[in-house]
């Protein structure tokens, strides 16, 4: 079902990218910011995260500029939900901020940023409380357009 689940997510993450960065995670964006979030991001061609495999639940191989998804597939009485973002830009060093806003139970956004690098990627990962994952959206903003991204969130089921 896990993979099912993946399929659906990463089609829904690919129209909702787009539109992501603006949506729900409005409460974290600074007036200053919502400028800058809507330049939307496009889907990249090739993998600067590897396929999370059966745990996972959101995958995006490569994604560039802002961004984001939705989903409503973690098991709220399962494991932590992980939220990993990998990152490299072209040219100058960047960062992307990722917020991870639940839906059910605590809805306090969980936030962390990552520094992007010329040529290397960069991962940073942060844990969720399993009933925050029940219905989630996860938003990514980048310091500058170029960035690369890719992200999974997973969560083992024992």
């Amino acid at each position: 079902m896990k993979r099912t689940r993946l399929a659906a997510t990463a089609a829904a993450a690919a129209v909702l990218a787009a539109t992501a960065a603006t949506t729900a995670s409005a409460d974290s964006i600074s007036p200053a910011d919502t400028a800058t979030a809507t330049a939307h991001g496009t889907p990249g061609t090739g993998q600067v995260i590897p396929y999370p495999g059966p745990d996972g639940l959101i995958w995006i191989p490569e994604w560039i500029g802002d961004g984001g998804a939705v989903t409503g597939g973690a098991n709220p009485a399962g494991l932590p939900v992980t939220v990993t973002l990998a990152c490299l830009t072209t040219d100058a060093p960047a960062e992307a901020r990722v917020t991870f806003t639940a839906q059910y139970g605590d809805p306090t956004p969980v936030t962390f940023t990552t520094p992007c690098l010329p040529g290397t990627t960069t991962t940073a990962t942060t844990t969720v409380a399993p009933e925050q994952g029940r219905s989630f959206y996860v938003g990514v903003q980048t310091s500058t357009p170029d960035v690369h991204w890719g992200l999974t969130v997973t969560q083992p089921e024992s």
